[in-house]
């Protein structure tokens, strides 16, 4: 990372890093102020452990002055809520020969294809009694404890997962979703909310141009899809599924069909049909409140579930701004044609 602000972006601001800022220290933030505004964060019932220790905080200011806050973790924006000896633990962590590496980028429905994935799995249309197992929250002490085969589950890029997905061609599952519906969708996590990126107050338009930037988590959807496509590339022997939101929203049946023979198992149509209705959103919002990620007691992660919630947020300048991005960053990748400008 440079530490050059974008046209898009105000001013970003190292609180602990290897560079010198570029900009003054007017809007600096550090975690221990980060930490007095935020809120309590449980998982199934279980209160996280927050510990800011050892991070490289990093704080972006939109062009209206508001401000989120990420640490800065080998050159990648990520939540302050993820541990840094857990983040330096995933390169090494050991995968199974029947593991399926389940990496997306946030907000592209990995939590929905979570839930069809282990359900087939298991070989029952009931709903999972425990929370995604994303690898950058759960103590990987757990993750080894779970039986096979294991949905092992990370929002981080490719280039960046567990060596052991490449050594032992583990199955990969990669989640696709309009990264205009994503914008909208992790703009709605962050704004007025007391959580460690700090309380956001900027509006969408602010935050989009942050999206737009790369200033957000994972640097942004699209070098996560770039990287996707560097890695299978690179890895032409690993078996790889690509989801898409909107091809499932639209037949959620022949989703899970295309899931389950990715995964090799005997096609039970009765099945299939029976986890796309038990998956549907808004009986899966209902299903996993118990076991769901929460911000003071208020489910922090199931919105709407929605295709094209982009279009009640976005005027034509804004419109016209994200595709003269989308068409630079992704100009010549096998995913532009999925969501260029051509297909609205």
């Amino acid at each position: 990372m440079t530490c050059d602000p974008s046209p898009y972006c105000k001013s970003v601001t190292i609180v602990s890093s290897q560079c010198e800022p570029s900009v003054s220290h007017r809007n600096h933030i550090n975690m221990d102020e980060a930490n007095t505004q935020q809120g309590t964060f449980s998982v199934s019932g279980t209160t996280l452990d927050m510990d800011f220790r050892g991070q490289h905080t990093v704080t972006v200011t939109d062009r209206s002055g508001h401000s989120l806050n990420f640490q800065l973790f080998q050159g990648v924006h990520y939540t302050p809520m993820f541990k840094v000896d857990q983040l330096q633990q995933i390169r090494g962590f050991n995968m199974r020969l029947d593991d399926i590496y389940f990496s997306g980028y946030p907000r592209t429905g990995t939590n929905w294809t979570f839930e069809m994935t282990s359900m087939l799995l298991n070989g029952k249309a009931e709903t999972i009694q425990r929370a995604k197992d994303l690898m950058e929250l759960t103590p990987h002490d757990e993750l080894a404890q779970l039986p096979s085969p294991r949905i092992v589950n990370s929002h981080m890029k490719l280039s960046d997962s567990p060596d052991d997905v490449a050594a032992l061609k583990c199955k990969v599952i990669y989640t696709l979703r309009d990264p205009k519906d994503v914008a909208v969708s992790l703009y709605k996590l962050c704004y007025n909310k007391p959580v460690s990126f700090g309380r956001y107050m900027g509006s969408f338009e602010d935050y989009l141009y942050l999206f737009l930037d790369g200033t957000v988590d994972s640097n942004g959807i699209f070098e996560h899809l770039r990287d996707a496509e560097k890695y299978f590339s690179h890895h032409p022997e690993i078996p790889v599924h690509v989801q898409s939101y909107e091809e499932a929203i639209k037949d959620p049946v022949r989703a899970v069909q295309t899931l389950s023979d990715f995964l090799g198992l005997t096609r039970d149509d009765d099945l299939c049909r029976a986890i796309a209705d038990k998956c549907n959103f808004s009986r899966m919002k209902i299903d996993k409140e118990a076991f769901a990620i929460k911000l003071d007691g208020d489910n922090f992660l199931y919105r709407k579930g929605t295709v094209g919630d982009w279009k009640n947020w976005f005027n034509d300048q804004m419109l016209e701004d994200y595709y003269r991005v989308y068409d630079e960053k992704m100009a010549g990748s096998r995913f532009y044609d999925t969501y260029a400008r051509s297909k609205y």
